[in-house]
């Protein structure tokens, strides 16, 4: 899972661009598991066709940011605001 963030302090600085990635694994599922879900009806409305903050047990992260998964990666975002506003070596 790949996401993209821009900060742009205007007009005195050039946008801070940076690409954080998350590595997921899921589960094999069965036939039936399957068609459990889909009758569930949670996979309705979500990206990938699946909640990662839904906890439903047959995917988990790898390496990088569980909240990349939700949607935005707030370790990658703190990093860029502190390096927009001139702080650096966290």
């Amino acid at each position: 899972m790949l996401s993209g963030l821009c900060l742009w302090k205007k007009p005195d600085r050039d946008p801070l661009i940076r690409v954080d990635e998350t590595q997921l694994e899921m589960d094999h599922l069965s036939d039936q598991q399957i068609e459990d879900y889909i009758a569930s009806g949670q996979w309705v409305g979500k990206a990938g066709a699946f909640g990662y903050q839904d906890q439903l047990g047959w995917v988990r992260v790898l390496e990088g940011s569980e909240s990349n998964v939700v949607g935005l990666p707030m370790e990658l975002l703190e990093t860029m605001i502190l390096e927009v506003q001139g702080f650096s070596g966290i």
